[in-house]
């Protein structure tokens, strides 16, 4: 019985069943048999970043990993959200629905900081204008009150 695959019109596929025969892998010549490191660490244990304080971590690790992200503080909403999923354990649907929302939060909590000074301004312009008209307002019917 023959691995070798054919397409319908008779014609062998390039590619297909490659693993039938290690002669035939193209990745052969560069494994090792048996496999092994290709190199050594010249450390046993790698060593720890410092904890600011602020990293979040699951509940079943006693201590952070060796290596940790800290690109975003927890701030805010979104912050105490996140606080609170990770006292939920990792196993439950909550957790992950938690930080998932807790995500979202960030994004829009983002956005408002970022509009913030054309809201001011914005803000700013409709209460000149809503001043403006009232005092308008106020003239014409002084003009009526009192004829000039």
């Amino acid at each position: 019985m023959s691995m070798e695959t054919t397409h319908p019109s008779g014609t062998a596929i390039l590619g297909a069943a490659i693993d039938a025969s290690p002669e035939r892998r193209p990745g052969v010549p560069m494994e090792l048999d048996p496999p092994r490191p290709a190199g050594a660490a010249h450390w046993a244990l790698p060593e720890r970043q410092p904890d600011p304080g602020n990293v979040l971590k699951r509940r079943e690790l006693t201590e952070l990993t060796a290596v940790f992200g800290t690109s975003v503080a927890p701030r805010g909403l979104s912050g105490l959200m996140r606080r609170a999923a990770y006292r939920i354990p990792e196993h439950y649907t909550s957790h992950w629905l938690v930080l998932l929302l807790s995500d979202r939060v960030d994004a829009l909590e983002h956005r408002a900081l970022r509009a913030a000074p054309f809201l001011l301004l914005a803000g700013g312009a409709l209460l000149l204008a809503k001043q403006r008209r009232t005092r308008a307002r106020k003239r014409s019917m002084l003009k009526w009150i009192i004829p000039s």
